[in-house]
């Protein structure tokens, strides 16, 4: 694979959209006496795209190297964007012909057809995890900046005022998202440009003792300080610190967990993501039919459910890969 691969960060992919999976199946149930139990699963397991637009811009910075415009764009287009279309025709023609989404603002039913479309494309509300495609898109139009602002060394010394700013712009629009994220995105970059001594740093014993202490305390603080589940910029600092302590401990592990099986979920990761709200969406729904409602929630239920769903979505993505073969990446982006 060369001396671009990084197995860490492979392996970080999969734990990735095993938190973003796990988050969206919180929804899979019922909590009904177990309130407590949904809000510190919530607190703690939600908000994974965190770690997502971590890695996104950690792996940015490490091939940026040899960025070139116009093959980066077209290879975004064909990769991300083309998928993003064809996955999300089917949630589309749903919302559009046959029920309303919730989700969207007062007066968007009021637009026409392919306003509506056109709409749902642009905002990525259309299925709840796609939001992030218009967002990262944005990512995608300034990577020529980026790239010049990751050759000035002076760029990361504005890192705090950028970490402020994320926590004044909660999620959103596009390009609230955008601003929201962008600090964690350069929060990558700049360990993937220094990652020879913050690799060193990071796997250190105390320093990982510190990140994690980090993330407890402000897992705690939200819990117990705070009115309402996953307040924006406590919930966003303590996944930061999530993420710094993942990378850490993934490097001191390094080759001792370079297993197959964690290797064929990273590699079929972002298939995944485009493709697991189908999945359960389509589960809770047969499951309703056939027994009237969700289950009730508890911790065991939903890490089978976690497991069996994000279990299911690769064995789905490794299927079409085998029968389309290459263009599999344009169908569902793995």
């Amino acid at each position: 694979m060369g001396i671009l691969f990084l197995g860490y960060i492979h392996s970080f992919r999969a734990l990735a959209i095993l938190f973003i999976v796990a988050g969206h199946c919180i929804d899979a149930f019922v909590w009904d006496g177990a309130e407590d139990l949904e809000r510190g699963l919530r607190i703690v397991i939600s908000n994974g795209s965190v770690l997502f637009v971590f890695i996104a811009g950690y792996l940015f910075q490490h091939l940026s190297h040899k960025f070139e415009t116009k093959k980066y764009y077209s290879s975004k287009l064909k990769n991300v964007i083309t998928p993003y279309i064809i996955v999300s025709i089917p949630a589309i023609i749903v919302f559009v012909t046959i029920m309303q989404r919730d989700s969207v603002w007062q007066g968007f039913y009021d637009h026409s057809v392919l306003s509506q479309v056109l709409l749902f494309y642009v905002t990525g509300k259309h299925l709840a995890p796609l939001w992030f495609v218009p967002m990262i898109f944005i990512f995608y139009l300034i990577g020529p900046l980026l790239v010049y602002a990751d050759s000035k060394k002076v760029f990361y010394f504005a890192m705090p005022l950028f970490i402020l700013l994320s926590c004044m712009v909660s999620r959103g629009y596009p390009h609230q998202s955008f601003i929201h994220f962008l600090s964690v995105y350069l929060m990558g970059m700049l360990c993937s440009r220094y990652k020879e001594q913050i690799n060193n740093i990071l796997k250190n014993w105390i320093v990982l003792s510190i990140t994690l202490a980090a993330v407890i305390s402000l897992a705690l603080y939200e819990y117990g300080a705070m009115h309402h589940t996953m307040i924006s910029h406590i919930n966003y600092a303590q996944k930061m610190f999530m993420a710094l302590f993942f990378l850490g401990g993934l490097i001191r592990l390094s080759t001792r967990i370079d297993y197959k099986f964690i290797g064929i979920i990273a590699d079929t990761s972002f298939g995944v993501f485009f493709i697991h709200s189908y999945v359960l969406t389509g589960s809770k729904m047969l499951y309703e039919r056939a027994n009237g409602g969700l289950p009730t929630g508890n911790a065991i239920y939903h890490i089978l459910v976690s497991i069996t769903v994000l279990l299911l979505c690769s064995a789905l993505i490794v299927l079409a890969q085998k029968t389309f073969g290459k263009k599999s990446r344009l169908l569902v982006g793995s």
